[in-house]
């Protein structure tokens, strides 16, 4: 049990790291213990395909909104928040 426990995450962990895995690179350990932990947990599966629709819908909100007020954050304030999902 305690080699599982090791291997796997638990839901929360998942979902949290399906999440971060859209904007940042995981681990290779934290990328491979959300694939087998998802490929066992139909809840998180569904979860990660809900979460990429939803990215997608945002995406194709703002660059419509983005190219009408041409609004877009700076370099500074993308590198801040890379760095802060980076510490997470």
């Amino acid at each position: 049990m305690k080699f599982l426990n090791i291997l796997l995450h638990n839901c929360e962990e998942t979902s949290f790291n399906i999440i971060k895995s859209e904007e940042t690179s995981l681990t290779f350990s934290k990328w491979l213990k959300m694939k087998f932990h998802i490929a066992f947990c139909k809840c998180c599966r569904n979860f990660g395909k809900q979460t990429k629709v939803i990215d997608k819908a945002l995406q194709h909100h703002f660059r419509s909104d983005i190219s009408e007020h041409s609004v877009k954050a700076s370099q500074e304030l993308k590198d801040r928040i890379k760095e802060n999902l980076k510490n997470i």
